[in-house]
């Protein structure tokens, strides 16, 4: 979503976790949604913006005691939240003084070890490195089912470069970025060949990304899905992962649930940069798009590109 980012925290009283998701009001960010999120998944966030104190929304309620709306801000020796009642949190956790932003990086965690293919959630965000090192070059496999057998199924992958205001479409019809960052290696007409196995692969090269171009958005999209009348119900076992390039082995996984009737588009992930280093958010948003340019108009609209 336009002007959305999302932060984690912790509670230093009892070790639980939570999200954070804040929205650019002006010049201010606010808090406007407060989960709780296991330890596993918050190993594989990362906190999207860095600033002393977060306000929240009117949407959310304030300290029943105070009228404290500063996250983490409130020092009133009794509150509504109890750490103990089921022990689940409630909206007053949100300002009690013992949770706190956490702006660690993502790291090997969660119950993995190394080895293991970290299989991401939607909205998660993690470190693209292998054996804790961070990797210039990486392969990408995207992969997908036809529902029903469907012979005239035709899915493609693309991907956008994007920053400063400019991007570029990498996809059947252009299949190297001008910088050779990104090199498509091919368009698959029907996702035929062995379920779970890689339908379209795409090679990027982090170290060549430009300068101004701090985000890869890996998209899919039916071709031709007007025509065939064909939504994303009518495929499956939709993937993307994300390879070590020395040992081919797979690093990052996010595998869509079967939730886009109605849609014949999709944002699967995106790579971002932040300074010298690169993470990979699981996002999978659908759209109505009808092509890959369409679809490329509105993620500059919403993305604020």
């Amino acid at each position: 979503m336009k002007n959305t980012k999302f932060v984690k925290a912790v509670c230093s009283k009892t070790g639980r976790h939570f999200g954070l998701e804040i929205k650019q009001f002006g010049a201010t960010w606010k808090v406007v949604n407060f989960i709780e999120i296991g330890e596993d998944q918050a190993a594989l966030m990362t906190s999207e913006i860095e600033q002393p104190s977060f306000s929240t929304n009117e949407n959310l309620q304030s300290c029943r005691k105070c009228g404290s709306r500063v996250v983490g801000g409130c020092d009133c020796p009794t509150r509504g939240a109890d750490c103990r009642r089921n022990g689940k949190y409630n909206f007053q956790c949100i300002y009690c003084k013992n949770l706190s932003v956490d702006y660690s990086a993502p790291m090997l965690g969660g119950g993995y070890k190394a080895g293991d293919v970290i299989r991401l959630s939607q909205g998660q965000e993690i470190k693209i490195q292998s054996a804790d090192k961070p990797l210039s070059k990486i392969y990408v496999g995207l992969g997908w089912d036809p529902a029903c057998g469907d012979e005239n199924m035709d899915v493609d992958s693309s991907v956008i470069v994007a920053g400063s205001g400019e991007r570029e479409t990498v996809y059947f019809g252009n299949l190297q970025h001008p910088s050779g960052c990104v090199i498509h290696h091919g368009d698959n007409l029907t996702g035929e060949g062995s379920v779970n196995a890689d339908d379209e692969n795409i090679t990027v090269y982090l170290d060549k990304v430009p300068y101004g171009r701090d985000r890869l958005i890996f998209v899919i999209n039916i071709y031709d899905c007007v025509e065939r009348g064909q939504t994303f119900a009518d495929v499956k076992n939709l993937y993307i992962r994300l390879y070590d390039p020395d040992t081919k082995r797979p690093l990052v996984e996010y595998r869509m649930l079967d939730n886009l009737r109605y849609d014949t588009a999709l944002i699967i992930g995106m790579a971002i940069r932040r300074g010298s280093e690169w993470s990979f958010r699981a996002i999978g948003k659908g759209s109505r798009a009808t092509n890959v340019h369409e679809l490329a108009d509105e993620i500059a609209y919403e993305l604020d590109l």
